[in-house]
């Protein structure tokens, strides 16, 4: 093994190859005491050389002079991952300074590290920030204030809220959740759409006008196979009906389908789609779908015609 006083020469070196070995050598130590000589790498005008200095303070930091190490860099990147560090390796001082960060990680990061003190979760539940907010509720033990903070400005800390109610079983009412869903932003929809769907299903046309492609293909996943939500989702969403209805053949789900296929009211792409996806093995519904077979709609009678012809085939 190099000496300690080589490896901190080559690691000043010009020559490019010497400093890369040095860093190798280095890692291949892999004792806390190389980040004595990764410290000054922390600041190097390469990139390359301050990205081996950042991974050996995320493997190898153990002490609180580790975060400051970064801290005193003024560096983002560096000063993000002491933010990490601050889980394994708390210091109150370290988080008060990177909480000022303008790097909303960072300064996520060490609030969560100080709001496992209940001083400071008091302070973070007024403060200007949204995100030490959400992280104040994340730690809050007072179900009262999870609920108040539904009616935050910002979505974060609502979000937070929402998440901790569920995972406490908290119940929400009815006017709570329409004036979340009146918030009109993708989060907080997409955080409600199980407690609609489990307790509110009445509230189903308002959460599919507040939902966008992401949350719609959620609650298809989520309602795959529920027969409470098939006139639900004929209504008001009939664009899930293929995701909704995809593999449920029995005998119900098979009858609403084939409903659905003759309402010349749903669009003939959809319709096509949940006649492209009748199981070929039914083939004694072939009299029922026949009279697609001759639709004025070109893509529903190509896909009509195909499936009659599966029919035949698995019937034998």
């Amino acid at each position: 093994m190099e000496s300690k006083s080589k490896l901190k020469r080559d690691l000043s070196s010009k020559d490019i190859r010497i400093k890369r070995k040095a860093v190798r050598q280095l890692f291949e130590i892999g004792e806390v005491w190389i980040l004595e000589l990764f410290k000054t790498l922390l600041s190097d005008n390469d990139i390359w050389f301050q990205s081996k200095a950042l991974n050996a303070y995320k493997e190898y930091a153990t002490y609180k002079e580790h975060l400051h190490d970064l801290i005193k860099t003024k560096n983002e990147s560096c000063q993000r991952v002491a933010a990490d560090l601050l889980q394994r390796i708390p210091d109150e001082s370290a988080a008060e300074i990177l909480i000022k960060s303008q790097d909303s990680q960072t300064k996520k990061n060490a609030a969560k590290s100080l709001a496992k003190d209940v001083k400071w979760r008091q302070i973070f539940l007024e403060d200007e920030s949204p995100v030490i907010r959400a992280v104040a509720i994340e730690h809050t033990e007072d179900d009262d204030i999870l609920i108040e903070t539904l009616d935050d400005e910002h979505p974060l800390p609502v979000i937070s809220s929402i998440g901790e109610i569920k995972r406490k079983n908290l119940e929400i009412n009815e006017s709570t959740v329409k004036r979340l869903l009146q918030k009109d932003h993708e989060r907080i929809t997409a955080s409600i759409s199980d407690i609609i769907l489990d307790s509110f299903p009445h509230l189903f046309k308002e959460l599919i006008q507040s939902s966008n492609e992401r949350i719609l293909s959620d609650i298809a996943t989520n309602i795959h196979g529920n027969s409470e939500f098939y006139s639900k989702v004929k209504e008001h969403a009939p664009l899930l009906l293929p995701r909704v209805l995809r593999n449920q053949n029995d005998t119900n789900a098979l009858d609403f389908r084939l409903k659905c296929i003759f309402d010349e009211k749903i669009d003939p792409f959809i319709r096509a789609k949940l006649i492209e996806q009748f199981p070929h093995k039914k083939h004694e519904y072939s009299e029922k779908i026949e009279p697609l077979s001759t639709h004025d709609d070109d893509l529903i009678r190509i896909t009509t015609n195909n499936l009659l012809d599966s029919f035949k085939t698995t019937s034998g």
